[in-house]
């Protein structure tokens, strides 16, 4: 009997600035597969790419990082229906940065805020398993590959390969790890330095 399969989204954004509360996205890469729930990838399913026009010129800075000039976001606008309709299916959405990412596309979409969510670059300690960092690069290499990186598209193709790698020091995909992680319940706590009387 085989096992149930799990449809999961990777996710990558690049956008005007790092303030999501002000900032845009200006490219939205999504790459959908489906894996088995040890954790291996058994098929893609498919790729969305999309470049929206932000309501001030792109910076210099975001341009000489990404590539992305005003020219080529010209006239462009997301295609809510589409975005969500490529997300809908997802049970998990992973971005290597989750905690940048996804404020951005929960903004955007109400689709994201409904999803578990995993973060491929803090939920898994690339070091203890032999990776030079965290930094995608850094997988990429480790994994034997190369790629451009800051296009979402290019990126979340990367980062398949990277959680489709058999990590040496367990014999499963970074994949099993990561959702291993992201199943554990966790608590956040917050100090603060105000007194109380």
């Amino acid at each position: 009997m085989g096992q149930e399969v799990r449809t999961c989204v990777l996710l990558d954004t690049e956008t005007t600035g790092l303030d999501h509360t002000k900032d845009e996205i200006i490219e939205l890469g999504m790459v959908k597969f489906d894996y088995t729930t040890d954790g291996r990838i058994v098929g893609l399913r498919g790729t969305l790419s999309a470049f929206n026009e932000p309501s001030a010129p792109i910076s210099a800075e975001v341009t000489a990082l990404t590539g992305i000039t005003d020219a080529v976001v010209a006239g462009q606008r997301f295609d809510g229906s589409a975005i969500t309709a490529f997300a809908e299916d997802a049970v998990i959405v992973i971005a290597h940065y989750s905690a940048f990412d996804r404020k951005f596309a929960e903004r955007y979409r109400p689709v994201f805020e409904h999803k578990a969510w995993a973060c491929s670059m803090s939920e898994i300690d690339w070091r203890k398993h032999g990776f030079a960092g965290a930094q995608l690069g850094y997988l990429l290499n480790g994994a034997g590959y190369f790629h451009h990186a800051h296009r979402t598209v290019d990126d979340c193709h990367a980062l398949l390969e990277v959680l489709a790698f058999e990590l040496p020091t367990t014999g499963a995909p970074a994949l099993a790890l990561l959702l291993e992680t992201a199943r554990k319940k966790t608590v956040r706590l917050w100090a603060s330095s105000r007194r109380l009387n």
